[in-house]
């Protein structure tokens, strides 16, 4: 919830073909240089027993359409490889429309499908081709399996070291795990013989977060006014690109920030992951009844939901005993498959909407074990004050020192932490 930087963006996060990059994983993994296919792919509410339909006419759910062009070639290709399980190109090029429509739809349904495609080829094989193996990497990362993605992405580099969005991966996953110096070596191997957006806003989202994010700003407008004819030739490019600076330009402080997500809005006004971000900067500016209007009809994705209930909460207006159910009955859904994908926006929904601050703490914290990015490190601070237990701030604290993270409003929250410990406050 809380990506979308490198792999809440997170969180969050897929990737689709290098001709337009995005954020990874769900939104919690990385947020600036992958499109998250799902930093936690929004879960689907869910009942603790089971709905047993009393006819044949009973409709169990409306599927969201799929007139796009890639909703309408996915469904040809599936009826393809229907016919035929085995056929390598076949199964590619469903499993990545399988991650673009997940990624689209915010559905994580599509994250299954596209490992069943890919089935016939698991990435135990050691002859696996490295084209797969880089789609098996993308889903591991979706699922948090860091760890699994990155020894999956070791060999596809090893097979193609050429491979641009594999580096991208691998550096979505590295700026996730707070891994600033690999993060770094990654976005250098993409910048290798290449220029243009996709090698400065990967090089500019690690810099965000390294002591340089004043720079790394003014380098991503450079790029963009030089780079301004792959921005309009490349939407997918320009929206992750213009949704980093948003992102850094709000943790700077700078009010230039609503001019770009409305730059970035413009381009596409469905990006998932953007609608949640400029929502989260909606609410954080006091503007809770424009996020009312924005998401009453986006409530499918659960990054969504939430901050539709967040601004509900604030505004008194809309349905918010309705959707806090629905959240309730999402995190439990999650819990009960084992997933931990969601802990950042669990975490949140524990503190602002339930008053748990405990519960809140402890999501925050495990979350943090997997990764360390800013909106991780806002929840934990934010918990760690309301569960009056400043010390379980340490790790934030050491993250923003080590790194010198540039972030005044994370810095406040931290400092707040350590009046705490003094006994000053």
């Amino acid at each position: 919830m809380t990506t979308h930087n490198v792999a809440s963006r997170q969180q969050a996060p897929h990737v689709v073909p290098v001709a337009a990059p995005r954020r990874t994983d769900m939104w919690s993994a990385s947020r600036t240089l992958l499109v998250a296919t799902l930093l936690c792919m929004p879960l689907h509410a869910g009942r603790t027993s089971p709905s047993i339909p009393t006819s044949d006419s009973v409709v169990l759910e409306q599927v969201p359409g799929s007139r796009d062009r890639s909703g309408i070639a996915l469904r040809r290709l599936n009826a393809a490889l229907a016919l035929n399980r085995d056929d390598p190109v076949l199964a590619v090029q469903v499993a990545r429309l399988d991650l673009e429509q997940s990624r689209k739809l915010g559905d994580p349904r599509y994250l299954g499908r596209a490992e069943a495609a890919l089935s016939p080829w698991p990435v135990a094989a050691p002859a696996t081709p490295a084209d797969m193996l880089l789609l098996h990497a993308i889903v591991q990362q979706s699922n948090h399996d860091f760890a699994g993605s990155l020894a999956t992405l070791a060999r596809v580099v090893a097979a193609k070291p050429d491979s641009v969005q594999a580096w991208l991966v691998r550096a979505a996953v590295h700026q996730a795990q707070a891994d600033y110096a690999a993060a770094s070596r990654d976005c250098g191997q993409v910048a290798s013989g290449r220029l243009g957006l996709v090698p400065d806003t990967c090089t500019a989202s690690v810099m965000s977060l390294t002591g340089r994010a004043t720079v790394a700003l003014r380098a991503i407008a450079i790029s963009l006014q030089q780079n301004a004819a792959e921005a309009r030739a490349q939407p997918g490019i320009a929206v992750w690109t213009l949704t980093l600076q948003a992102e850094m330009a709000d943790r700077l402080g700078d009010p230039s920030a609503e001019a770009y997500y409305r730059q970035a809005l413009a381009i596409d006004p469905d990006d998932p992951y953007l609608l949640g971000t400029w929502s989260d900067w909606l609410l954080d500016h006091g503007r809770p009844q424009d996020v009312v209007v924005l998401l009453a009809d986006r409530t499918r994705i659960d990054p969504l939901l939430l901050r539709l209930a967040l601004a509900e909460q604030q505004t008194g207006r809309g349905q918010l005993a309705q959707h806090l159910d629905e959240l309730e009955a999402r995190f439990e859904a999650s819990r009960l498959r084992g997933e931990t994908v969601h802990r950042r926006e669990e975490a949140r929904y524990m503190l602002a909407l339930r008053h748990r601050p405990t519960e809140a703490l402890a999501l925050a914290l495990a979350n943090w074990t997997v990764q360390r990015e800013p909106a991780d490190a806002r929840i934990l601070l934010e918990a760690a004050i309301a569960a009056r237990r400043p010390n379980a701030a340490a790790p934030v604290r050491a993250w923003l020192g080590d790194n010198g993270v540039q972030d005044p409003r994370l810095v406040a929250l931290a400092n707040r932490t350590m009046a705490s410990i003094g006994g000053k406050s």
